[in-house]
């Protein structure tokens, strides 16, 4: 057999396997007690937040608390629609001294992409201005890429964020709330 027909025999076998099994091609979707959702959803996310910033060589930040809110309607992507930071604690490190004097989430709605075990929100922009006296006078922050990782991605309570910059890191993470805690995950 000349190579051509062989290629075209593998090409049709390919098509074949596609056609026949067309569900091994989509992505990860967001579910409704393992049932793909096809209707709008709000997930309240209370939390906290911590941020460290490079300040003279040192590791400095602060712990807030914070409350997201994600909406979806299905398929493969949601939104955070409101990012509110409720308040942040005393600052570590050189930063002890400062306190948030404005706060602000920027940009919204961010958006999330389902992956195959976690989230993945987009261009989440946080910007925070400090008191006179501290070190930092703002900070203005752009992660292109914030991973979400689940605790249970098929019925989720819990997710925790995490993202790094140069000089910049946030983590932390939200609970679901309410009865949608656990009905609503990936897959």
């Amino acid at each position: 057999m000349n190579n051509q027909k062989r290629l075209a025999i593998a090409i049709a076998a390919v098509a074949c396997f596609v056609l026949a099994f067309p569900v091994l091609a989509q992505g990860a979707v967001w579910k409704h007690n393992g049932v793909n959702l096809a209707k709008f959803v709000e997930l309240s996310l209370p939390g906290g937040e911590n941020f460290e910033t490079e300040v003279s060589g040192e590791w400095s930040g602060m712990n807030c608390e914070v409350k997201a809110t994600m909406t979806t309607e299905g398929g493969s992507t949601a939104k955070i629609t409101k990012y509110e930071i409720k308040s942040c604690a005393k600052g570590f490190g050189k930063m002890s001294s400062c306190s948030v004097v404005a706060k602000e989430a920027k940009g919204l709605p961010w958006t999330v992409h389902v992956n195959a075990s976690d989230l993945t929100i987009t261009n989440m922009r946080v910007r925070r201005t400090f008191n006179v006296g501290c070190p930092v006078t703002e900070l203005d922050k752009t992660f292109t890429s914030m991973t979400v990782t689940l605790n249970t991605p098929s019925k989720i309570t819990e997710m925790e964020f995490s993202g790094a910059l140069a000089g910049y890191k946030a983590f932390g993470s939200w609970k679901v709330e309410g009865t949608n805690s656990g009905t609503y995950g990936i897959g």
